[in-house]
């Protein structure tokens, strides 16, 4: 331990040392996650419900970390091709996604026409987007592959361009491409679409809560065990007591804890102590651990499948029952 560095990432939208795939309460996932439940979905294809799909939670909660795994895991064990957009305030994304993956189909491919362009005249971003997908998802079922389109915080964007990307989704649906949209918002804009219920049967919605303590343990034991550090039982249970489930804050307190430690073998109770004041805002509460705009929804009731009850779920606040809500989740932010 003395020459390794800490092995966590105490940084907003940092790839974590190691992924936990968490169960989410909008499906009866078993023992799979979040993860392996969409790479279920795209074996079996556009005609199962799951396989667009919009993730919706606060802040800090491990959105970017997720999108990563997923398309790690499409590449991976499926031969996919994946983009991964991370969108910003006001962009025109359309654009940029279109050329994203006409790069990535062409390099991994070999398909030049994708990137290429000229599918369709003037500059209208969707309709070429559209094109693109469509030339790109024929092309994969010839492969036997598929596309997967990642787009992290989509909310940042117009309504109405995050939107539009929905109904894209539908559109290839409807066509039976194997082409896939996964994207991450903040609850009010799943909210939003669950309310005006313009996706429902076609993207489904699963809010990602905070880690349970187990997931929470697992977030600092694994790395740590991996370069031959064990965290004693008492410094686990106050780590994950102080972290209050946050992904973020789970990966500033191991790494505060394994400073302190100084290269010794073992993190007790005592270097999480010193870990823990020494932060300049510790997470004593939901709301200082940054989970005050987390806030599970409703899935939207989707005919082709009944809701399942996970054995793992949390408690689920509804929506419709108000309970909960704080002014930032009854509307969308200001901008």
């Amino acid at each position: 331990m003395h020459s390794c560095p800490p092995p966590y990432r105490p940084f907003r939208g940092a790839d974590p040392p190691h992924f936990v795939d968490r169960t989410s309460e909008e499906e009866d996932l078993g023992t799979s996650g979040v993860v392996g439940n969409a790479l279920e979905a795209y074996k079996h294809g556009p005609s199962d419900v799951r396989f667009h799909r919009l993730v919706a939670s606060g802040p800090a909660m491990g959105k970017t970390a997720l999108l990563r795994a997923l398309c790690r895991q499409v590449q991976a064990l499926l031969g996919w091709a994946a983009v991964l957009h991370r969108c910003r305030a006001k962009e025109r994304a359309m654009g940029l996604v279109r050329t994203q993956v006409g790069a990535r189909v062409s390099r991994q491919w070999g398909d030049a026409r994708a990137g290429a362009g000229g599918f369709v005249d003037g500059d209208a971003a969707w309709s070429e987007l559209k094109a693109v997908l469509e030339h790109c998802g024929r092309t994969a079922s010839e492969l036997g592959r598929g596309l997967l389109i990642a787009l992290d915080d989509v909310d940042l964007l117009g309504a109405g361009e995050a939107e539009a990307f929905g109904y894209l989704a539908r559109r290839l649906t409807l066509e039976r491409l194997p082409v896939a949209f996964v994207m991450t918002c903040r609850p009010w804009l799943a909210r939003r679409f669950e309310r005006t219920g313009n996706f429902s049967g076609t993207v489904w919605t699963s809010a990602l809560g905070p880690f349970d303590p187990g997931e929470a343990r697992e977030a600092i034991v694994v790395p740590a065990v991996e370069r031959g550090v064990e965290f004693e039982d008492r410094a686990l249970e106050l780590a994950c007591a102080a972290a209050c489930g946050s992904p973020l804050a789970v990966q500033r307190i191991g790494f505060a804890s394994w400073a302190a430690a100084s290269g010794r073998p073992s993190v007790g109770a005592a270097e999480v102590e010193e870990a823990l004041a020494g932060q300049v805002d510790p997470p004593t509460s939901m709301a200082a651990a940054g989970l005050d705009g987390w806030f599970p929804i409703d899935r939207p009731a989707l005919p082709l499948r009944s809701p399942g009850v996970s054995k793992h779920a949390r408690p689920v606040f509804s929506s419709r029952a108000g309970v909960g809500q704080g002014p930032r989740e009854l509307a969308a932010p200001a901008r």
